[in-house]
């Protein structure tokens, strides 16, 4: 049974939490929302938050999923993404999954499929739209949402199909295991990302984004910290020369004076450009710097 807690954000407290977009709107925050069920189900790992502008219907969903190289990292540290996006008239779930070393891939990504799948079928619920659902995620949550766009299966064991997403929209995303995602000091070792994947070359192939693309309609939105790891760099860059060589639709967008980290953490201040990348890629052209009431 899932385990709901309600909260309705005070006007102030939606206001620190966010830009002001549209600051006289309160947030309905649901917390800790079950998204597996059963005697199996992590009551903590397999939940998620869902961020509502109040009063408001026919709304685009977002989910995001966050970062930590499938090792670290929870929910609860993204409330302001969650906040952001509501606020600009989107309904937005932030996600956990289960992390290793308690689970192994392809448990990260099953976790996120099965997120998917209860978004889709309990979106109208909360005044949100099935056939608009976008994925998101940063580092490796970038990853995830990827994935499963590329690499069908996941999305078809929950019986969806990955082509009826509106759009994906991974932040300084991990595309290629098969390569570091750290810089390399001189003389160092090489930052691989294999406690998760263990180190089977096919594995970390079949893994890999980069190797799975395929054609499809679906649009994404890939963006990057412009002074990222120059690993993290390549990677990005990479993946979209890849995906435009096969005819994707895909846009690209470097963030200015934005770090690995700090991509993430400016989401929802004042000004901040990837919200409003964010926003229009969800809602359209029209609804940068404000809400769009479908």
């Amino acid at each position: 049974m899932q385990r709901i807690v309600c909260v309705l954000l005070a006007i102030g407290l939606v206001l620190a939490l966010s830009d002001s977009a549209l600051p006289e709107e309160a947030v309905q925050v649901a917390t800790t929302i079950a998204y597996v069920s059963g005697a199996a189900a992590d009551p903590i790992k397999q939940t998620l938050d869902l961020y509502r502008p109040r009063a408001r219907k026919n709304l685009p969903v977002l989910l995001f999923f966050h970062g930590g190289v499938w090792q670290m990292g929870d929910k609860g540290q993204y409330q302001h993404i969650g906040a952001a996006f509501a606020r600009r008239g989107i309904l937005t779930a932030v996600v956990n999954y289960r992390l290793t070393p308690s689970v192994r891939h392809p448990d990260h990504v099953g976790d996120a499929a099965r997120a998917v799948a209860w978004a889709i079928r309990h979106a109208a619920d909360y005044g949100g739209r099935p056939d608009r659902v976008f994925l998101s995620g940063h580092s490796a949550g970038g990853h995830l949402v990827t994935l499963l766009l590329f690499d069908r299966r996941y999305l078809k064991d929950e019986g969806l199909d990955a082509d009826a997403l509106a759009g994906v929209i991974p932040l300084s995303g991990i595309f290629d295991l098969t390569q570091p995602i750290d810089d390399t000091p001189e003389g160092g070792t090489a930052v691989y990302i294999h406690p998760p994947f263990g180190t089977n070359r096919r594995t970390l192939e079949a893994a890999s984004p980069i190797r799975r693309l395929r054609a499809t309609r679906v649009p994404m939105l890939v963006i990057l910290a412009g002074e990222d790891y120059r690993a993290m760099q390549g990677q990005s860059r990479r993946f979209v020369e890849a995906a435009r060589q096969r005819g994707l639709p895909v846009t690209f967008e470097t963030i200015a004076r934005r770090a690995h980290f700090d991509l993430v953490n400016a989401l929802g201040n004042p000004g901040d450009p990837t919200t409003d990348l964010v926003a229009r890629f969800v809602l359209g052209p029209q609804a940068s710097g404000k809400s769009r009431a479908d």
